[in-house]
């Protein structure tokens, strides 16, 4: 029987515009099949049109860069930080790759952006979080550390906190040990205002330090290009939605 995670993801996944869409699409082609063509066109009509509105950059980066807006770049680590915080994303394993390219770009980019911010105090420790969610018998605050090894962090500089399959269970874990630490938070920058508003109910101190941004340059002019519709826009879309959607559940339960 699938567990209340598993469900839960399965049903943010049917819900993002890219996989609604596609599921609209299909109903409207059975729809024109037995005989309601009115209610397919229309299916598919919207389907269509949605999809080409959201490949377009000026939509579905204004979609995302709402989120990403909200919190700036760390440019230097603060004195007082005790700890660095990275809040995992995913990985999978196959041996034949590297490391870099086993883990995904989002868990990658929020380590080198942690062990850059580390650098300027070596002092201070990393804390890498992130269970096996994919069922790959291992632990992906494991690989995270290891990629952390790799680029010179010393292992006795490293904190695991496993297990964890979502972000409230992370910052509740952090808040029932380290709450009198200093930290800064690593994690996408879309993700940042919901982490940050996790830590706020627990009382944390923590200083936001976004990295993987998706939408870039926005308050320059669009060019032509802006406007050259790609399927890749439409990942930015499903960001967006799923991150107003988390947003929307967490003020609920406030």
């Amino acid at each position: 029987m699938l567990s209340a995670f598993a469900l839960k993801k399965i049903l943010i996944t049917l819900i993002m515009p890219s996989t609604a869409l596609v599921i609209l699409l299909l109903l409207g082609l059975l729809f024109m099949l037995v005989g309601r063509r009115f209610l397919g066109r229309s299916l598919i009509g919207f389907s269509l049109v949605t999809t080409l509105l959201l490949s377009l950059y000026p939509i579905s980066g204004a979609m995302l860069h709402y989120w990403e807006r909200q919190y700036s770049g760390l440019t230097r680590l603060p004195a007082d930080s005790d700890l660095i915080v990275v809040l995992g994303c995913l990985h999978y394993q196959d041996d034949n790759q590297p490391l870099s390219s086993q883990i995904l770009p989002c868990g990658v980019v929020k380590v080198v952006e942690a062990v850059r911010l580390w650098r300027q105090n070596p002092s201070v420790s990393i804390l890498l979080s992130g269970g096996d969610i994919e069922g790959s018998g291992v632990q992906h605050a494991d690989m995270l550390a290891a990629l952390a090894e790799s680029l010179g962090v010393p292992k006795s500089q490293l904190i695991r906190s496993y297990h964890n399959q979502d972000t409230a269970t992370e910052v509740t874990r952090l808040a029932n040990t380290y709450t009198d630490q200093s930290m800064v938070l690593v994690t996408q920058a879309s993700h940042m205002p919901r982490a940050m508003s996790w830590f706020a109910r627990y009382d944390l101190q923590v200083v936001a330090a976004p990295t993987y941004y998706q939408v870039r340059n926005w308050q320059k002019p669009f060019t032509w290009r802006s406007f050259v519709p790609r399927l890749s826009h439409i990942a930015k879309a499903d960001t967006a939605v799923y991150e107003t959607l988390a947003n929307f559940w967490l003020r609920l339960k406030s």
